[in-house]
């Protein structure tokens, strides 16, 4: 007959026994977690060009010294047999399982925010229109809207239709304005038989009511609205519209010879870029009257120019930013880096700060700021592996700046907009079906690309599982 041991060793013989599940339990776990971030989330199969799953290394690691812990914490166990009580392994079975959960909070912590796909519209399929760009609604209501040559569709806050506006019989949607004062947005459209465009559309972007509509000829380029203004280039004039009613506030003749490449309104000017018989040349006109405040040579490089602002005047030119005082002198202009202002360029204003993805020497792309008050550069922020900067948005409900990059993986990015620098770590993106171009408004993401098999919205979320 055994003689039964002391209480003390006893309980050390349950610990030793509960601490050897434990740790073969979470080796177990992080064993069976590598061999997923390997076989299922690795790029490519290795780990180079940031292709290595985040938090891997630091996984590996803890799966082997957790798997040495164990087969030292059975040794002991076998060595002193501290596996012949059942009251023990109940004991151990029950910790075991127990230590999986902070087990995986480590996993989590380890690899770090991500975010999967929530919900998603059904592609369009084969044949659809030419998607043109979005708008943003209400932050709060989530509403979302986005242009096709065949029309434009606001999605509400659940990503379901809320509203449609086809294009005319026979006609197309050309174009559409950036910015949306007052939730009213600007459409150029097309009808049968004519040029793109010959008719400009004020919507309201809530509720996709038209709220008025002008039939100008021969339309040039994007509307723009700013204040309380509707603005348009067309081959002879530039036409200002009240931004509510659509009455004519006032017209500007171009300059003879002159020929309009992109206009930007704001309450206090607007700004027209045009090609004369001296070169290119930006024009700010009164927001009032539309009369010529002043004109300015804007520098040609191997890039056409650009208009950032209309208040602050600001442009780009020849691959530098150039800010405007009041009588159209060059406050400053930047030196570095050099600004592109064409190919897959993502700018971002906000306030009186210019956010643009620049060139690093050709290898990657990097996000600068520059003040649109003096023209100065304020932070540069590059991003780890990424190599290219895919989408900019303004995080009005934080103050922030998020920023969509591409490497081996999508990474969300909130950046401070004073210093550039990350709020926390970046969140991946995993397995999202976006196109080469796409816009970002809150969580929802919608697509651009002339591809029908691609969701043209979706909205992520944060993932709980693996």
């Amino acid at each position: 007959m055994d003689t039964p041991l002391p209480l003390p060793k006893r309980l050390r013989n349950h610990v030793r026994l509960a601490a050897a599940c434990t740790f073969s339990a979470v080796a177990v776990l992080y064993a069976v977690l590598c061999a997923k971030l390997t076989a299922v989330d690795m790029t490519d199969g290795v780990c180079d060009y940031g292709g290595c799953p985040r938090g891997l290394d630091s996984l590996l690691w803890w799966t082997l010294l957790a798997g040495l812990a164990a087969g030292g914490l059975w040794w002991s166990v076998v060595k002193g047999r501290a596996y012949r009580s059942g009251i023990g392994w109940t004991m151990a079975v029950a910790v075991a399982l127990f230590a999986l959960w902070p087990g995986w909070l480590g996993f989590s912590w380890l690899r770090g925010p991500h975010m999967d796909l929530f919900s998603f519209q059904v592609p369009d399929g084969p044949g659809a229109a030419k998607p043109l760009g979005s708008w943003a609604g209400n932050p709060d209501a989530g509403f979302v809207i986005r242009a096709r040559a065949d029309g434009v569709t606001g999605y509400n806050g659940e990503g379901r239709h809320g509203w449609s506006l086809p294009a005319p019989a026979g006609g197309a949607v050309c174009a559409m304005s950036t910015d949306t004062p007052s939730d009213i947005g600007l459409l150029t459209l097309t009808t049968a038989g004519s040029g793109c465009g010959n008719r400009l559309v004020a919507v309201d972007v809530t509720s996709g009511k038209q709220l008025w509509t002008k039939d100008v000829p021969k339309l040039v380029g994007k509307p723009s609205a700013g204040g309380s203004l509707a603005v348009t280039a067309t081959a002879d004039a530039v036409l200002a519209h009240d931004l509510v009613t659509g009455g004519e506030l006032w017209r500007f003749p171009l300059p003879a010879g002159a020929a309009a490449m992109e206009v930007a309104a704001d309450a206090d000017r607007v700004l027209l870029m045009a090609r004369t018989d001296a070169g290119v040349e930006l024009f700010a006109l009164g927001a009032r009257t539309g009369a010529v405040a002043w004109r300015f040579p804007m520098p040609v490089g191997y890039e056409s120019p650009r208009i950032v602002s209309a208040s602050p005047a600001a442009a780009v030119g020849d691959g530098r930013l150039m800010v405007f005082d009041e009588a159209g002198r060059v406050r400053a202009q930047s030196q570095e880096p050099y600004v592109p202002t064409t190919g897959e360029t993502e700018w971002l204003v906000v306030g009186d700060v210019l956010y643009a993805s620049v060139p690093e020497r050709e290898k990657r792309e990097l996000l600068a700021a520059f003040s649109l008050k003096d023209g100065r550069h304020l932070w540069t922020r590059a991003f780890e592996n990424d190599w290219r900067v895919r989408a900019l948005a303004a995080d009005g409900r934080y103050g922030r700046i998020a920023v969509v990059t591409e490497g081996a993986y999508h990474h969300l990015w909130h950046l401070d907009p004073r210093t550039g620098k990350p709020d926390g770590e970046s969140t991946v993106l995993r397995g999202l079906r976006l196109g080469e171009s796409f816009a970002l408004h809150g969580r929802t993401f919608v697509n651009l690309d002339d591809d029908g098999h691609l969701p043209p919205i979706f909205d992520v979320v944060s993932t709980t599982g693996w």
